[in-house]
């Protein structure tokens, strides 16, 4: 193979098949020309093909270029949204471990250990943070959430005059993160930091241990779905029949477990509910309650928000990008 058979397929490698045999033609042509010209100016032939494919490129940042595929993570659309909305769910991270250090200290352990706990519960949680925000992001810009406004070019006519119900403040998606690195970080530690312990010395855990065989951990991801779904909400900008439907499939894929769990009393752990109440029988029954009613509230609000904010209007606006200059 010559060198510019070579450079071609490494180009077209990288380039779907439907187009590739248009690409071949149109970069075949434009080497052949281009080293015809050098030739002519009286460059070697073998000198002449090194200079023009050395001049074109990386053949995967030209397969990029024919593609239109972005060779970045976060393009300048969504870069300032990602930015803003990163920097503050990362003072979310050290909550958790605070709350770790403390209950570390309580439970006697030394303060290098405790201090210990305490920054690698944060560094994780901040390694989470960081790494589902930008994979929202990415993916975003990769499936056009960066397209140019499908409502249009802006003008400045279209600034709100007030605030707008459907779009989603970076308050809320905050606040909704917050909640849901909460309950990740309690479904985690409850099996440890009690406050009770056996008589050999043991957490006795919250929630019943049967438990992590299944549906501990498949709620576990469904928190983080939850948390990954706010930060598509707040990326995209307001709420859509879409994701109305993605909202309510999550919240009854996390309530009605936990309520079915709960109305079974396969939720708690008996032991705990004795150390913690006194009375197993009773305790249960009211913490079951409590927890069905609670969960299900909660559940009939997400849900029931989402979709009167979504069919407000046929035509909810999308969060504005910036339109690129040529």
């Amino acid at each position: 193979m010559t060198l510019t058979d070579r450079y071609v397929a490494a180009t077209l490698r990288n380039i779907p098949a439907s187009k590739r045999d248009d690409i071949e033609r149109e970069l075949r042509g434009s080497i052949a020309d281009a080293v015809d010209a050098r030739i002519d100016s009286g460059d070697d032939s073998a000198e002449a093909e090194k200079y023009v494919l050395t001049d074109l490129g990386d053949p995967a940042r030209l397969a990029a270029d024919y593609s239109e595929r972005p060779l970045y993570l976060i393009g300048p659309d969504l870069y300032l949204d990602w930015r803003r909305l990163l920097a503050v769910l990362l003072w979310i991270a050290p909550i958790p471990g605070i709350v770790v250090l403390v209950l570390d200290a309580f439970e006697g352990s030394s303060v290098l250990a405790a201090f210990g706990s305490g920054i690698w519960t944060a560094a994780t949680v901040a390694l989470h943070i960081v790494f589902w925000t930008t994979l929202v992001f990415a993916v975003l810009e990769r499936t056009g959430g960066s397209a140019e406004n499908p409502t249009g070019a802006w003008t400045p006519e279209r600034l709100p005059e007030g605030d707008d119900e459907r779009r989603v403040s970076l308050s809320d998606t905050v606040f909704a993160v917050a909640v849901y690195v909460f309950l990740f970080v309690f479904l985690i530690l409850q099996r440890t930091y009690s406050g009770f312990h056996s008589d050999d010395g043991t957490a006795i855990a919250i929630l019943e241990p049967g438990l992590w065989s299944f549906w501990i951990p498949a709620l576990l991801v469904l928190l983080v779905l939850s948390a990954v779904f706010e930060i598509v909400r707040y990326a995209i900008g307001g709420w859509t029949v879409p994701l109305a439907v993605i909202n309510t499939v999550l919240n009854l894929l996390f309530t009605v477990p936990v309520i079915w769990l709960a109305a079974s009393d396969e939720l708690f752990e008996p032991d705990y509910l004795v150390a913690a109440f006194g009375e197993a029988t009773d305790s249960a029954r009211v913490a079951s309650t409590t927890v069905i009613v609670v969960v299900a509230l909660i559940a009939v609000w997400e849900i029931g928000e989402g979709w009167v904010k979504a069919l407000r209007d046929p035509a909810p606006r999308v969060r504005q990008r910036r339109t690129r200059h040529a």
